[in-house]
């Protein structure tokens, strides 16, 4: 049976919240399932971005399967860097969407 993980990111998420993902993400065996959800995020920072692809990589490596959860504003900066389509089959999109 898979795995199945749901990781739960702060309003602001810190450097030192994404190193202890990291950590986490590595751990992570194969025919895991992985929600990341940002749908209460509104502060990211570049650190974030590079953990996410890095993560839809590593998912993709091991025969995972990631869904990323986005906020209004986590969404706005993935379409304004052009990476949200890089992304897209991965992305659900929050219910209750907030903005910054």
């Amino acid at each position: 049976m898979d795995d199945i993980k749901n990781w739960k990111f702060s309003k602001s998420v810190s450097p030192e919240e994404v190193s202890g993902y990291l950590e986490q993400l590595m751990l992570l065996t194969p025919g895991t399932s992985v929600t990341f959800d940002l749908s209460d995020t509104v502060n990211i920072h570049s650190h974030v971005i590079g953990f996410l692809i890095h993560a839809k990589h590593h998912m993709e490596k091991i025969g995972g399967k990631l869904t990323i959860i986005l906020s209004l504003t986590v969404e706005k900066i993935l379409i304004m860097l052009n990476i949200r389509e890089y992304f897209s089959p991965d992305i659900m999109m929050a219910l209750n969407r907030k903005t910054a």
